[in-house]
């Protein structure tokens, strides 16, 4: 997480005071860090999407822009760019569908760069901060399993990612109630995970 989340309604206030000006295309000229920023600064209401009255500011029209940007050009970023995105999830963000997008950017970024994007991944599951384990941990590993063009892949990376990687992958995917395949896990995602589970655990103790 780049900024602290803000909780205080008079804080929020001082913000919005701030952006009164702020006008609409303003991220055109952004630096792709800073448009990491500004996305994250939505999150955390360090960048107002609705003025004192509740109506729209200029910056959710540049918000919507860059989400869109994020999602459809994955190219745009570097590997440790998935470890910018995973500093930025927070399960108990106010908006949940704010999370659910961080981990379709990521995922996308997994997808463009392949199997050198799932070894990535699944290499820095533990720099997943705590506050973001349902989103970074879970719902990462379902989008391995779920995503057909990359299944194959999470399969070869876990022979390739080291030892103790692979124990921490192998935990997340034997935990009890794995939240999202609980929920809304259909047959297939299930014996993808539980192929997953054989592979880490043979790979790790033979």
């Amino acid at each position: 997480m780049i900024h602290k989340t803000i909780e205080s309604h008079d804080e929020y206030l001082k913000i919005v005071e701030q952006y009164q000006d702020y006008e609409a295309g303003t991220y055109k000229s952004m630096t792709l860090q800073e448009k990491m920023d500004f996305f994250d600064g939505v999150h955390t209401n360090n960048v107002p999407l609705f003025d004192e009255d509740g109506d729209d500011m200029d910056t959710s029209d540049d918000y919507c822009a860059i989400e869109e940007d994020f999602l459809k050009h994955p190219e745009q970023f570097s590997l440790n760019n998935i470890l910018d995105f995973m500093a930025m999830l927070d399960d108990s963000c106010y908006q949940p569908s704010f999370m659910d997008t961080i981990t379709k950017i990521i995922h996308n970024i997994v997808r463009f760069y392949q199997l050198d994007g799932v070894v990535f991944l699944l290499s820095h599951l533990k720099d997943v901060p705590e506050r973001g384990y349902e989103y970074g941990l879970f719902v990462s590993i379902q989008r391995l399993i779920s995503d057909e063009s990359v299944y194959s892949f999470a399969k070869e990376a876990l022979s390739q990612i080291s030892s103790d990687n692979r124990k921490f992958v192998l935990q997340i995917l034997e935990k009890s109630s794995f939240p999202c395949l609980e929920e809304h896990g259909n047959e297939l995602e299930l014996r993808r995970k539980a192929e997953l589970e054989a592979i880490a655990k043979n790979a790790t103790f033979n």
